[in-house]
């Protein structure tokens, strides 16, 4: 239960909200957490951090993208992707090279070990969506999609 101090709401705001609103978001709180949670603890086992599996998984759908980009899509800021990539590097996973036409862009590419290092994540991925929607059949699983769709919209519009 989120203790209304450590939200920093009052009594007067929790009471606007019903019952069943603030059981839905506890509910997808609580699966936030833990699949944040699972995600770290499958990743590290592979000697990875979760926003490196993030990183490489949108560099292999977009060969040649440049940091920016790579920003936007992930949601965090330049410098956060300058660091990860520099540690990407570092590590032999991507390569980044200089646009001819702007020197000051660059294109990020993974390299035969970052394609390696993609599979692993895979698989990791895959036994985490086996693991998240065990019991759910295609029908409840549609329908939990459409329901977090709406609420990712709810929440992008007021971004």
């Amino acid at each position: 239960m989120v203790t209304r101090e450590s939200d920093n709401a009052s009594p007067s705001d929790l009471e606007k909200i019903d019952s069943v609103s603030f059981q839905v978001f506890q509910s997808l709180f609580k699966f936030m957490r833990l699949h944040s949670q699972l995600l770290f603890k499958l990743t590290s086992e592979k000697g990875f951090y979760p926003g490196q599996a993030v990183c490489l998984w949108f560099i292999h759908q977009n060969s040649g993208i440049s940091q920016r980009e790579l920003a936007e899509k992930m949601h965090v800021a330049p410098p956060t992707v300058t660091h990860m990539l520099k540690r990407l590097e570092k590590a032999g996973l991507v390569v980044r090279k200089g646009s001819e036409g702007d020197r000051r862009l660059s294109h990020t590419y993974l390299t035969d070990a970052g394609i390696d290092t993609l599979n692993v994540l895979n698989d990791i991925l895959a036994e985490i969506i086996d693991t998240s929607l065990e019991g759910l059949n295609c029908e409840e699983q549609r329908n939990l999609a459409r329901l977090l769709d709406i609420i990712s919209s709810n929440i992008l519009r007021k971004l």
